[in-house]
């Protein structure tokens, strides 16, 4: 039985201290031999969120460094797909860290687990999903597999713009190496068109009503010869409506269950293209006062 285990946690800084541009690998830092590390496919089964002081997540955008302020309480979360369940018993509820960034507490607030089967959301006819973290989507998602190989000499570029063909296809193959056959999207057969199939069916039954976005570059880390590697991404968010059928909408939600714990998109296991789902009514959605309702309603987006 594959689960997802997703663990919330508390960071406390022992001492004022400079965090990686990633904050999120001051929990890979400590809690990355504790955890069954393993790959479907391409896809790593661990993901590690950057740390929120609370209103937003904290990384550096190369401007200045993130510093994290001793005694003060940042949360995080680490998800985990995996059939094997027996490390969460083995996972104390304080974990000290110390080492090349520090001295810092890991706190243990609350697990979660869920059968990968499951896994779902009730999703509205219209929905805001906001990208809380750059968000990576190569521009080579969309390519249909008779060009596989064709593809392959272009270079990674990415999207700044969240097309629902690129983020469902991304999610569907995703969501596949992650499940066992039985679950596995469509049912039978699958095959490797099933992410370009849908992707474009997600083109043509989803639309976009409002937006917000912004681009936006952030640091990784640095190469081997100490120079800043950088990647750029999207920012914001948007609302969609869907018109799919009952069937084609109920995957959609399967697909941004995931997404809400996993993130969507390339670096997702150090914390990039984290994304929240909120459910609005039509006259929300479509209102013309609709910005300020998303800011009202949501002031750390």
């Amino acid at each position: 039985m594959r689960l997802v285990v997703s663990i919330n946690l508390s960071l406390v800084p022992e001492h004022d201290l400079i965090a990686p541009p990633l904050t999120s690998k001051l929990l890979k830092y400590c809690l990355d031999s504790r955890l069954p590390k393993k790959f479907f496919d391409s896809h790593s089964n661990v993901t590690y969120t950057q740390l929120s002081d609370g209103v937003r997540p904290l990384y550096s955008t190369g401007n200045s460094p993130v510093t994290l302020v001793r005694g003060s309480r940042y949360l995080g979360r680490v998800v985990v797909v995996s059939d094997d369940h027996k490390f969460v018993t083995s996972l104390e509820d304080r974990i000290r860290c110390s080492g090349a960034y520090g001295d810092y507490v890991i706190l243990v607030n609350e697990i979660e687990l869920c059968e990968m089967g499951s896994l779902t959301m009730n999703l509205e006819r219209f929905f805001k999903i906001a990208f809380l973290t750059p968000t990576l989507l190569t521009v080579k998602l969309m390519s249909p597999p008779s060009l596989k190989n064709k593809v392959k000499r272009f270079p990674e570029l990415h999207k700044l713009i969240p097309q629902p063909s690129f983020i469902f296809s991304y999610l569907l193959k995703l969501w596949n190496s992650y499940a066992e056959p039985e679950e596995k999207i469509p049912r039978p057969p699958y095959n490797e068109w099933a992410p370009y199939k849908l992707g474009r069916l997600a083109d043509i039954t989803i639309t976009e009503v409002d937006y917000r976005l912004r681009p936006e570059t952030v640091v990784i880390g640095k190469n081997d010869k100490g120079v800043l590697r950088k990647a750029r991404g999207f920012i914001g968010w948007v609302i969609y409506e869907s018109t799919a059928p009952r069937n084609l909408h109920d995957i959609y939600a399967k697909l941004l269950a995931l997404a809400t714990l996993t993130g969507v998109g390339r670096s997702r296991g150090i914390g990039l293209g984290q994304i929240q789902v909120i459910n609005l009514s039509k006259t929300n959605a479509k209102s013309k006062n609709s910005h300020e309702f998303q800011r009202k309603n949501n002031q750390s987006i």
